[in-house]
């Protein structure tokens, strides 16, 4: 195993290897043994480490984390016939001999504008980062919320989209705009003057109505993607309903990063919607983490857990292929504490996610992840 051990980024390599030493302690198999070596987070570091397990006769490799350390041990793995298991979420560095557990936003962009689209709600629009991450989500998000012409006859609008910068003023800029809030206000304001003029009877009855709103008319589309968590999310959120976007109307819609245990003290994000693994088996993975190590993991820990996993099942049935690309992509998949996943040839995994819902005490299952993965197409 792979894992920044010393550095800036100890902290996460020690979270890794606890984890790991957690799993080799369930399952109990004499025939597994972890080799664990610091890369130091760097990527000369990694090469020097998987020389140094390929020659202490390592069959397969876990880790490293970055995309970087994970190019620099490949190279060394595949001229001596070993597969990488990496924890990067860079899906440039998969393939080959590469196989990538970590989870995707693309894949979680793609389970969720499903979900909602099953609940008749086709018309999009998001708010995403000017970061890599953001560029992701965006190309994702345009590939799954922009073909509804193709489903629904008449829908010829493409999915509205606000970018900002991590800023407070860029947020409420892009909030501002994707809530059309001048538009609204100019209309409202337009309103207001036409009814002073009025003189019909009920026009006192509305005006009075008006003035009690601070915009006229709904936004164009009917769920908005927030892509973002942490302070950050907790800071954009609200900005939404302040610039008049009603989350009764409008429904709010998260990635992977709102799988935050806090995320119901944002009002906001209450009956929002998020895609994340079945949460029974990762609650269970980290109250085992805190009361054998005392400390709550990052969510990034569960790998090292499911990459031990996986190689206890492989290893059931030792043989010269265990740890082969054919054992590795078996169609059928494998179970972790983050529930089912399969790797697919390009070296990248595909994930069985549920659908979460925030409600005021904290998150509720509302469409559970799946069993079983569809047959691999050829």
């Amino acid at each position: 195993m792979l894992l920044p051990l010393s550095g800036p980024h100890a902290a996460l390599g020690n979270a890794l290897l606890q984890a790991a030493q957690l799993a080799l302690f369930d399952f109990g198999d004499p025939r597994l043994f972890l080799l664990p070596r610091d890369t130091a987070g760097t990527p000369e570091g990694a090469a020097r480490a998987t020389e140094n397990l390929i020659a202490e006769g390592a069959e397969v490799l876990l880790g490293p984390v970055f995309s970087d350390a994970v190019t620099a041990a490949a190279d060394p793995a595949r001229r001596n016939g070993l597969n990488v298991i990496a924890f990067s979420t860079d899906r440039n560095v998969a393939g080959g001999n590469v196989f990538l557990l970590s989870f995707l936003p693309e894949q979680e962009v793609e389970r969720i504008i499903s979900y909602t689209r099953q609940q008749d709600i086709w018309r999009f629009a998001a708010l995403i980062p000017e970061t890599a991450y953001g560029d992701r989500i965006e190309e994702a998000f345009r590939q799954n919320a922009g073909n509804a012409a193709s489903i629904l006859p008449g829908m010829t609008d493409p999915p509205r989209i606000a970018h900002y910068w991590n800023t407070p003023e860029a947020m409420h800029d892009s909030a501002k705009r994707i809530a059309d809030y001048e538009e609204r206000r100019l209309a409202l304001a337009e309103q207001i003057e036409l009814l002073e003029e009025s003189a019909d009877p009920f026009a006192k009855e509305a005006l009075e109505e008006l003035k009690r709103r601070e915009t006229l008319g709904d936004v164009d589309y009917d769920a908005i993607l927030i892509a973002e968590g942490g302070a950050a999310l907790r800071a954009l959120a609200p900005l939404l309903p302040y610039y008049d976007v009603d989350p009764s109307k409008v429904k709010f819609l998260g990635t992977g990063l709102w799988n935050d245990p806090s995320i119901h003290q944002e009002p906001a994000l209450i009956g929002g919607w998020f895609p994340a693994p079945q949460p029974e088996a990762a609650a269970r993975f980290r109250s085992e983490m805190q009361t054998v190590y005392g400390a709550h993991p990052p969510p990034v820990a569960a790998l090292a857990y499911d990459a031990i996993a996986l190689t206890a099942v492989l290893a059931r049935n030792p043989s010269a292929t265990t740890f082969s690309r054919q054992a590795l992509t078996n169609p059928d998949g494998f179970v972790g504490v983050n529930g089912l996943f399969r790797f697919r040839e390009n070296g990248l995994s595909e994930r069985g996610l549920a659908v979460l819902e925030v409600i005021k005490t904290g998150t509720r299952v509302i469409d559970p992840a799946p069993t079983r993965f569809d047959p691999v197409l050829r």
